[in-house]
């Protein structure tokens, strides 16, 4: 009983280790061309990912069941993952303040005096954010 358990939570655990790992897959491909194949894509991910034969990659992509990822696999994932999310979140937190402050001036050249505590409020929320 205990080792059909302790093979249930490996499977488990390989299955979430698995499905992680497809996720940065995706996350390391980007959003890609327009009618852009996923062939392509698979292609363009060998480039990045050394000791990756394209099989294996494409087996990942697509979560396939067989597949046991190593630990090492996973951390280069991760390590390779992580600057790609850290500069969509710049981006992102970049967009939102060009929003605010495009907002602000429209505010301010409609009527000032009208709009003074919303732009207050907008500036506010620009220092809270850095």
């Amino acid at each position: 009983m205990s080792e059909k358990f302790e093979k249930q939570s490996e499977v488990m655990t390989s299955e979430v280790a698995l499905r992680e790992a497809s996720n940065l897959l995706r996350e390391l491909a980007g959003k890609g061309q327009p009618g852009e194949s996923v062939k392509t894509v698979l292609h363009r991910l060998s480039r990045k990912l050394s000791g990756w034969n394209p099989s294996r990659i494409k087996d990942v992509w697509y979560a396939d069941n067989r597949v046991c990822i190593r630990g090492v696999e996973l951390q280069q994932l991760r390590a390779l993952a992580r600057p790609v999310v850290e500069t969509v979140r710049d981006n992102d937190l970049d967009e939102l303040r060009n929003r605010i402050a495009r907002l602000e001036r429209i505010l301010e050249t409609t009527d000032p005096a009208f709009h003074r505590e919303t732009i207050a409020a907008y500036r506010d929320l620009g220092r809270e954010m850095g």
